[in-house]
């Protein structure tokens, strides 16, 4: 267990350190939208114009983006890397523990969005909500099953990208020319096509013969139950491509660096 917490909280001080950067340059990138006002005569005294906050929330959209991109980036190498392969830690808690830490990284990024978000929302003059209690409180248990389908989701997407991965090393250990990046590229797409075909298959089929029949999804209490099957169909293809990640990390990859 100790093992596992060194390795955890040094691969989430990685992650941090990368989500950090993220906000600092999206932040630059606010205080220059600001600054060019000046130069371009648009200047009306505001520090904080009414649209900032929606330049702000404009702005998170690309940051979330490329916060998911390189952390996914991350989590691949670590697979593949020296410095983490020959820890004296098994290739399920390594695997585990990558996974997890990539997950709070995102998780860390986002929260800061919330806070900054906050403080954008109520300095450019925007402070009149307008939700009603009832309309919250018809609509959150279902927002919190979104969510939780949304991040559950991400987590898939990157468990799938480390699938391909592994999958590809161990189909060119078998191939002639596999060091070709050539070789490798068509193999990316054929086992990405592949693999996309497989899940939305079986998936759909599920939903179709769960739902055959039906009158269409009318209540919001349908809506919930159509958000719970996802979650489950998300959660057994997360069961299989751990499986598989797990085992192919065993034996097949080795590192590069």
């Amino acid at each position: 267990m100790t093992k596992f917490m060194g390795l955890t909280s040094n691969l989430m001080s990685e992650k941090w350190r990368m989500m950090n950067w993220i906000i600092i340059i999206d932040l630059i990138f606010l205080v220059a939208v600001d600054v060019l006002r000046i130069f371009t005569g648009g200047w009306d005294g505001q520090i904080f114009p009414d649209y900032f906050f929606a330049t702000f929330m404009i702005s998170l959209s690309f940051a979330n983006f490329v916060g998911f991109i390189l952390l996914a980036r991350k989590n691949e190498r670590v697979y593949t890397s020296n410095n983490y392969r020959l820890l004296p830690v098994s290739e399920t808690k390594l695997y585990f523990s990558n996974l997890l830490t990539t997950f709070l990284g995102l998780m860390y990024l986002q929260v800061l969005e919330v806070v900054l978000g906050t403080i954008f929302y109520f300095i450019s003059g925007q402070s009149d909500f307008n939700l009603a209690a009832g309309e919250i409180k018809g609509s959150v248990g279902t927002a919190a099953l979104m969510w939780l389908l949304m991040t559950l989701t991400m987590i898939l997407i990157w468990m799938g990208i480390t699938s391909v991965h592994f999958l590809i090393n161990w189909i060119s250990g078998f191939l002639p020319f596999s060091r070709q990046k050539f070789v490798n590229f068509i193999l990316y797409i054929v086992v990405t096509v592949v693999g996309m075909m497989i899940f939305n298959y079986t998936s759909g089929n599920v939903f179709r013969v769960i739902y055959n029949g039906s009158q269409g999804i009318t209540t919001l209490g349908q809506v919930n139950n159509v958000i719970w099957l996802g979650i489950g169909i998300v959660v057994i293809w997360g069961v299989i491509f751990s499986a598989i990640n797990i085992y192919l990390l065993k034996r097949w990859t080795e590192t590069d660096r």
